[in-house]
């Protein structure tokens, strides 16, 4: 680990990975600081009374001679001005995941893989680990509603991280344990085609001590086309009776699920069990905690009291209010992918009470080409009753020639020329969508905002 004397500067201190990071070594008594040109006002707070300098410009490295070391994420370019600043005073430089990875290897870590469902997943073992006495090291991508944070110092062994696979930056995170959830085309701006995903996932298992374990979730398709080539052991879980853990008798309600697991190694039935969580994604997810929670003795019902008291993590399908004008009630979700967006639109239509009404900001324009024919399958069919799908949330990329929103729209209406869909621009903040949404909603109709851009500050003008 670092010694006590290094000063750590992070670059976009605000983002939800970098945050995480500096408030563990804040906790930790490292001194800390960072600058972000789009602050998040809540985490700024909880890092300032971490004891932690926040700036809103890039220029801090060259005024402040007592920093030692600078964190980046992989998207910042060589070429900006605070790393030619930090080269040429001889400051080492580290990515989020080098950091992460030395915090690691001080505890035994458990890290949440997977192209979809690593944030729940993560946060949903933390809190069971939380409820279990075990106080883990957390360091998750979303804001755990009951620790108001996305990350924790614990004084127990155990660390929960969230491996992010977007850069394959995953592959650098020392770990005795991993949940792997699912497998599946996504970042291709980052890896060629899906067989260089499902490769990289390989190596990330088999990089496990041979006394370690992952579990996976033997239902999806991308994980069964891998297992042959792990040499690190494993158990699976899944909706099927070659699942290690077999999940049935599953009834989902709009709030919560319940299910029925029986060990089909020893034939031993593990009873029922409850998931505050709706959707059957959640049912996999809390299987997954389940199985190697039980592996690492946690007791049974500990683990049942974690999964069925989690209240969740902001922006996945989080409860924003009811409008104020028409009495509709309000979700955000952080869904950009389409099987995330599949999974989301389904719960929303079981919650339920009138008409669904979703805002959708497509994220990263690389991926609405590289993923355009599977938003079309999943938008031109979809469980709603109204689709507003606005810009394009660039998140630092340049525009691609006929990658655009309307241009979806088209596509997706010639799928469906009954598809109900329209494109608005999220200009003046949202002005022209507010009020196309006030001609539309209504009592007791669900509004559901969707992407990971901007779109989720509109619920605010509404409550």
């Amino acid at each position: 680990m670092f010694s006590k004397n290094t000063h750590v500067h992070f670059m976009g201190i605000c983002g939800i990975g970098m945050s995480g990071i500096a408030k563990i070594l804040l906790q930790q008594g490292y001194q800390v600081s960072g600058c972000d040109k789009n602050i998040d006002p809540q985490r700024a707070i909880e890092l300032q009374q971490l004891g932690c300098k926040i700036d809103t410009h890039q220029s801090v490295l060259c005024s402040d001679p007592s920093i030692t070391m600078l964190a980046r994420s992989s998207d910042v370019p060589l070429s900006h001005p605070e790393i030619i600043a930090a080269q040429q005073r001889n400051v080492p430089i580290q990515l989020r995941a080098q950091i992460l990875a030395e915090i690691m290897r001080m505890k035994t870590s458990i890290t949440i893989a997977g192209a979809h469902g690593k944030t729940t997943t993560s946060s949903l073992l933390a809190h069971t680990l939380l409820t279990a006495k075990q106080d883990p090291t957390i360091v998750v991508g979303g804001h755990m509603h009951e620790l108001n944070s996305n990350a924790h110092s614990g004084s127990g062994e155990l660390l929960v991280a969230e491996a992010d696979e977007s850069d394959r930056s995953f592959l650098l995170l020392p770990k005795k344990y991993s949940i792997v959830t699912n497998i599946n085309r996504e970042h291709l701006n980052t890896y060629r085609d899906f067989d260089d995903i499902k490769q990289t996932f390989i190596q990330f298992m088999n990089q496990l001590p041979d006394d370690g374990l992952t579990i996976l979730c033997i239902d999806d398709a991308g994980i069964q086309a891998v297992t042959a080539q792990l040499t690190k052991p494993y158990i699976s879980y899944g909706t099927t009776q070659q699942a290690d853990f077999y999940i049935h008798d599953i009834i989902l309600k709009p709030d919560f699920s319940t299910f029925k697991l029986t060990d089909t190694r020893t034939h031993h039935d593990l009873g029922t069990w409850t998931v505050s969580l709706p959707g059957l994604h959640n049912v996999l997810n809390a299987t997954s905690i389940i199985a190697l929670c039980l592996h690492l003795n946690i007791a049974a019902q500990a683990i049942k009291d974690g999964i069925s008291t989690f209240k969740g993590v902001d922006r996945r399908f989080t409860f924003k209010g009811i409008s104020k004008a028409h009495g509709a009630e309000m979700f955000d979700d952080y869904g950009h992918h389409p099987r995330e967006i599949q999974v989301t639109l389904d719960v929303a239509q079981t919650k339920a009470k009138g008409k669904v009404v979703v805002v959708f900001q497509p994220q990263r324009f690389s991926r609405t080409m590289t993923l355009w024919d599977d938003f079309i399958q999943i938008l031109a069919h979809g469980p709603y009753d109204q689709l507003i799908i606005t810009d394009i949330f660039a998140a630092n990329e340049q525009p691609i020639e006929g990658i655009t929103s309307p241009n979806l729209i088209a596509a997706i209406c010639k799928a469906n020329p009954h598809a109900n869909v329209c494109h608005i621009p999220f200009a003046d903040n949202g002005t022209a969508i507010i009020h196309q949404l006030d001609q539309i909603l209504q009592p007791n109709d669900l509004l559901l905002f969707l992407g990971a851009g901007k779109v989720n500050t509109l619920a605010q003008k509404l409550l």
